[in-house]
């Protein structure tokens, strides 16, 4: 009831805005810059349309036809095929399939679990207009394992990852990449910490030095593809490190997302939870900042696989 009146208020809150306003504020709040004048039309154009789709859905969450509610966010002036673009940067190959496969161990499942309260989820991160998605995916199940296994709690180096492991597959801003290949490069160079070498948000010759190294692994596990696999692997591993199709997901902002979701996996994210109430969901963390969604996570249905969010899951093996 209490997240329904907020819904409510903000919704009442942003009716009361004229479109030039709204407008205003989203340029501000996301810095977003237009080449020109016809590109600023034309941007204004889909952010309308953007804003009808989310008062039309809103409307269906409220009269609880929905789990999940919509609202703007930094991609309120994309079409959704210009959405799916910046997707398809993040993952261009499928992952390789040889690793060794995590085998369940055989203790209760607790019935819900949260990595972040347990400190094995750090804070939230953007990854901007590159398709970097992989590099997060990697480091974020890299430093809950470090976190778990060593209780050392330090926010581990996208960019080391983007410069560096080209030769192990993975591409630039624009070709994407995977975590696997993120895996196989930390296996045989380590990673430093995203203090001493900051994201950059593009492609840059590699500057790693393996006496600045953090933390190093053996390898990684695939986790069995269901959702029971990814369930118990999440409850007795750790944060996991995911695949989905996150087309849908653009405009989201709240609730337990539950809608349409078939597509080919796009993105890559972490798991970081489950629970159960109202129904059954998984807690992801994203990375397009903490203004997104729900302080830059979503839950998601567990039903039947939504999304193929547990299609690809797999996780380090630290040292």
């Amino acid at each position: 009831m209490k997240t329904l009146v907020i819904l409510l208020v903000s919704v009442w809150a942003v009716n009361c805005l004229s479109l030039n306003e709204q407008w205003a504020g989203f340029k501000v709040k996301h810095s977003k810059v237009y080449k020109n004048i016809a590109e600023e039309k034309l941007r204004f154009g889909i952010f309308q349309e953007t804003l009808k789709k989310i008062e039309e859905h809103n409307a269906k969450y409220e009269a609880g036809l929905s789990s999940y509610w919509m609202g703007v966010n930094q991609f309120s002036d994309l079409t959704t095929e210009e959405f799916s673009a910046f997707l398809r940067k993040s993952s261009a190959k499928k992952p390789k399939i040889e690793a060794e496969l995590h085998v369940p161990s055989n203790v209760s499942i607790p019935t819900e679990i949260d990595w972040r309260k347990k400190g094995a989820v750090l804070g939230v991160k953007n990854q901007g207009a590159c398709g970097s998605c992989w590099a997060f995916s990697a480091t974020g199940a890299l430093e809950g394992q470090n976190a778990i296994i060593h209780n050392q709690r330090i926010p581990l180096s996208e960019q080391q990852l983007l410069d560096c492991s080209g030769s192990y597959g993975n591409g630039d801003c624009d070709v994407g990449g995977e975590m696997t290949d993120a895996f196989d490069y930390v296996r045989d160079h380590g990673i430093e910490s995203e203090s001493s070498y900051p994201y950059e948000a593009e492609q840059y010759e590699c500057t790693a030095s393996e006496e600045k190294t953090v933390l190093s692994i053996k390898g990684y596990k695939n986790v069995t593809t269901t959702v029971e696999g990814l369930r118990e692997a999440v409850a007795t591993v750790g944060p996991i490190s995911i695949g989905m199709y996150a087309e849908p997901i653009q405009s989201y902002e709240g609730g337990i997302f539950d809608g349409f979701c078939e597509g080919e996996t796009d993105h890559g994210v972490l798991a970081v939870g489950y629970g159960e109430s109202p129904k059954p969901y998984w807690i992801v963390k994203n990375s397009w900042g903490a203004y997104w969604g729900e302080n830059g996570y979503f839950r998601i249905s567990r039903k039947n696989n939504l999304c193929n969010i547990a299609s690809e899951g797999l996780y380090p093996i630290v040292i």
